[in-house]
């Protein structure tokens, strides 16, 4: 072929390659950018599906709530993120409270929707998630009801303060519960059954930023899988509450906040106050800046609080379901850091205490409402079903607030309505405890004449001659009057014969507890057994020395024959058979020798037998009874020598033999020793009768007792001389008692106080405490009360009976710090309306019972009560019933003056004004 052919023949094949590749590629960037359009449009399509998909025809319902958060101390402006949320774009319940201030009985309430006094858990220990709390009242929480109506509920966090992690409560599909109290680092929870424990990473174990990663992924599960079932979770954040280890990028801030420094913060003493605030002084420097840096950490907590409600927020908006979810915050109680003194906690019937941070956002919710009447933890459980679209069962105490959520405001800050809402609530902290109601039962029968009372019962049994007195012999029971004049049951102290009183007598000798058991076991093994043809009864008697404090043992009319190795013999093979190893006194030593031989312990403390033992099994078996046999040996040896140990201690001569001491104590008892020959000889053995009745002889009774204590002061001088070579005895307690001093926390365990102890090493994070240990006692056992707290146009009052029978009065309106016991201001017409509505509330049952308001609807007249008259000087009881008993704990004077002219008071039946 020609080279020009050729050559033309390569160049169009180049050519024609070209043009293909070049096709290829332009072909490849096309399926390129298909591709990416594709890409795109699929995910315009989800995203345009996500928010267009058809939503659950139930709104979803999310709770956060806190944990010891207040309102009135100022934390809420430390908390920016969540005030734009909640505050400004829902509403705020400017009124909220919770009716018990302690955490356990608290959350019990916000669950069941129930007073305390209903579900009866009444502290944090006594019934919190007791078995009665979980077959009784968890089974009817709101989660029960709200997972029968097709929500996908799920809790996160704190759940109850006993709770154990054994168990999910019913109710919940999705459980992150922790086990017992808040903590921050090293804890365990639930996971859906199973026990996680966590320490102290922050990445990795940090509860508050955990429950918010969990409760987050929670929901995107849910609405990815499904889309048309609604959520209801709680997230119960462990913040404030101590040990207040807060985030590492938050330690840092509020160096200088005193927020907490209200006007009752360290007002103390409060002599008219309950006892608590009575014996509560000034806090000292060290308390101070305690109450500093302890608000300062809590602060810091709450700001993982704070992004984690913005968490939640951001997630469902980009959900699409911002629309459709009702939004709560709120917390189970407030608390107090240094008002009246008291360094921290909560528990109080004070705004302090009982008032909590609330805002909610949701459909129909208009942004920055702000509603001013009264909320209440328990209605938060028929809320959140009224919510859900479900029925509010007649067991909840609470009442449902939607309709004052989504009714339009008034000028005034309040939401219209048509019925009147509540404006007096119940608070109560505690129980009664059965002493107290049987002294309440002994006050009522004794004013109502019941003759079913202990004192009538007392009085027919003292009739009878088996309670006679005096004692007469081998009764058992006397009946006596006390210092007050009342019949009672005395124990009979000389069951024989009486002896004289104010009488003083020598010490008796008395066989102890191991001589007995000796004795005991001695007969068991050689009396009366069918071997022993003959043995004589024999007895052992301890019979001791008065003066030298010797004791000697001595078997008297005892005739022991040669068979008395056997019967030992017999005694132990079959104390062998019963497992009960007693053997004789003397130890074999030989015996002993040989069993050692035979095993030995080697100096790497290693034990190496003979071959025999460990081939043959009746050498072992042998071998290791014999050993057995040997232990309770020297048990019984070492029990012996216990028991002369003791008798040597209490025998300890005091004084040379030959001498007359006279020993006196506080209560001028005379106590005479004289050493006579027959008690160094040892005597003569006598019946128990017999020497009592010579010690009867001894007794120094009545006028001798102060001639043996003038005897005493002049003997004292001469016999009582300084002790020479030994340590000053008053040094050492001088220098024990100043170490007791630098120990501050020796004495925090006061009875009946709640204590706590705090000190350099309590917080493990920053900022860390440096200034020395403490003890502080800021709650007593005492401090169970039941109040009534009203709030409307006109009034604003705090009124409260405690335990120990005292009355307390704050009015609001003139003293909004609650400083001042106004009690004295009240009329006996007021006083007796309050008592009244107060036991009112402590039994309702149900939500129609337990609403209390004052104003009555209109066209309806107030009825009037009977007459009441005050008290004047030496004038008897009041008429009407049940305001003697408010009275009864009132000083004289207490309510103005009682020479006054008797007053009458018309007071409406219902309400207070």
């Amino acid at each position: 072929m020609h080279f020009c052919d050729i050559r033309t023949a390569v160049l169009a094949f180049l050519c024609v390659s070209a043009v293909s590749y070049v096709g290829d590629a332009r072909t490849r960037g096309r399926e390129v950018s298909r591709t990416r359009q594709d890409d795109d449009e699929a995910n315009s399509r989800v995203y345009a599906r996500r928010h267009r998909r058809k939503k659950s025809e139930k709104p979803n319902i999310v709770i956060i709530m806190t944990d010891d958060q207040d309102v009135l101390l100022g934390s809420m402006n430390y908390m920016p993120k969540t005030l734009k949320i909640m505050q400004e774009g829902g509403a705020t319940l400017s009124n909220a409270f919770v009716t018990t201030p302690m955490c356990c009985p608290s959350r019990s309430s916000f669950l069941t929707g129930m007073y305390v006094h209903n579900h009866n858990v009444y502290t944090n220990n006594d019934n919190c998630s007791s078995i009665q709390w979980q077959q009784t009242h968890e089974t009817r929480n709101f989660a029960t009801y709200l997972s029968n109506a097709g929500y996908r509920t799920g809790f996160f966090g704190k759940y109850l303060n006993e709770y154990n992690g054994t168990y999910i409560p019913p109710g919940w599909r999705e459980w992150v519960g922790l086990i017992r109290n808040s903590r921050f680092y090293n804890y365990s929870i639930n996971f859906n059954g199973k026990k996680i424990k966590h320490y102290d990473n922050y990445y990795k174990d940090y509860l508050t930023d955990l429950i918010a990663n969990d409760s987050v992924t929670f929901l995107k599960q849910s609405k990815q899988y499904f889309p048309n079932r609604p959520v209801a979770m709680v997230l119960s954040m462990p913040a404030p509450h101590g040990p207040e280890d807060a985030a590492p990028q938050y330690q840092h801030l509020f160096p200088n906040v005193t927020s907490h420094r209200t006007p009752s913060w360290n007002h103390a003493p409060n002599p008219d106050k309950q006892w608590i605030l009575q014996y509560t002084g000034k806090m000292e420097p060290i308390h101070i800046a305690f109450t500093d840096m302890l608000s300062r950490k809590r602060l810091q907590t709450l700001q993982s609080v704070d992004d984690a409600v913005e968490k939640v927020y951001k997630e469902l908006r980009n959900l699409g379901e911002l629309d459709n979810t009702y939004l709560l915050f709120t917390s189970d109680h407030g608390y107090h850091l240094g008002q009246y003194g008291l360094l921290k906690g909560k528990a109080m019937p004070y705004d302090f205490d009982i008032r909590v941070p609330f805002y909610i956002r949701g459909p129909g919710i208009a942004p920055g409402t702000d509603i001013r009447n009264i909320v209440l933890n328990i209605d938060l459980a028929p809320s959140i079903l009224e919510m859900g679209g479900v029925a509010i069962p007649d067991h909840m105490d609470g009442k449902s607030m939607l309709k004052l959520l989504t009714a339009s405001r008034d000028p005034a800050g309040a939401a219209k309505r048509k019925k009147a809402w509540r404006d007096t609530f119940l608070l109560e902290r505690g129980k009664i405890t059965m002493k107290k109601i049987k002294a309440r039962e002994q006050l009522e029968a004794e004013k109502n004449n019941i003759l079913h009372t202990k004192e009538s019962r007392l009085s027919l049994q003292c009739t009878k001659t088996q309670f006679r007195s005096p004692c007469r012999p081998k009764q058992k029971w006397e009946c006596k009057r006390d210092s007050k004049g009342r019949l009672r049951m005395h124990k009979c102290r000389y069951p024989y014969r009486d002896k004289p009183k104010n009488c003083v007598c020598p010490p008796k000798i008395i066989m102890n507890k191991s001589e007995k058991r000796n004795q005991r076991q001695f007969l068991k093994n050689n009396v009366n057994q069918p071997h022993r043809l003959k043995t004589k009864a024999h007895f052992i008697r301890a019979e001791r020395s008065v003066v030298e404090g010797q004791r000697s043992y001595q078997l008297q009319d005892v005739d022991v024959s040669d068979t008395l190795a056997d019967s030992q013999h017999h005694a132990v093979r079959r104390s062998i058979n019963n497992k009960r190893y007693v053997f004789p006194r003397d130890a074999a030593g030989a015996d002993t020798e040989h069993i050692v031989k035979r095993c030995r312990v080697l100096a790497n403390n290693t034990v190496a037998c003979d071959k025999e033992i460990y081939e043959s099994r009746d050498s072992w078996k042998t071998h290791k009874m014999a050993i057995d046999h040997l232990i309770e040996q020297y048990r019984w040896q070492i029990e012996k020598l216990k028991g002369i140990r003791q008798h040597l201690k209490r025998g300890k001569p005091t004084e040379p033999p030959q001498t007359e001491i006279i020993v006196t104590t506080k209560r001028t008892l005379v106590t005479r020793v004289v050493a006579t020959e027959e008690a160094e000889e040892g005597g003569s053995t006598q019946g128990s009768k017999e020497e009592n009745e010579q010690d009867d002889d001894q007794c120094i009774c009545g006028e001798n007792i102060a001639q043996q204590d003038e005897r005493h002061s002049e003997s004292e001088a001469v016999t009582k001389q300084p002790r020479r070579g030994k340590k000053n005895k008053e040094g050492a307690p001088k220098h024990r008692r100043r170490n007791r001093r630098k120990d501050v926390t020796r004495d925090c365990n006061q009875p009946y106080m709640k204590c706590f102890t705090h000190d350099n090493s309590h917080w493990r994070t920053a900022p860390l405490w440096n200034y020395g240990p403490f003890c502080f006692c800021p709650n007593s056992n005492n401090n169970t009360y039941w109040c009534v707290r009203t709030i409307n146009e006109t009034h604003n009052f705090l009124y409260c009976e405690f335990i120990t029978g005292f009355i307390s009065y704050y009015n609001l309106m003139k003293d909004p710090d609650q400083l001042r016991n106004a009690v004295h201001d009240l009329s006996y017409g007021m006083l007796q309306q309050l008592h009244e509505t107060l036991n009112h509330l402590r039994a309702c049952r149900g939500a129609k019972q337990c609403t209390v308001h004052s104003r009555l609807p209109e066209g309806i007249k107030p009825k009037p009560l009977p007459v009441l008259i005050p008290l004047a000087e030496g004038s008897g009881d009041v008429e009407s019933t049940g305001v003697t008993d408010v009275l009864r704990h009132l000083p004289t004077g207490v309510i103005g003056d009682r020479t006054r002219k008797p007053a009458t008071y018309n007071v409406p039946s219902k309400g207070f004004y």
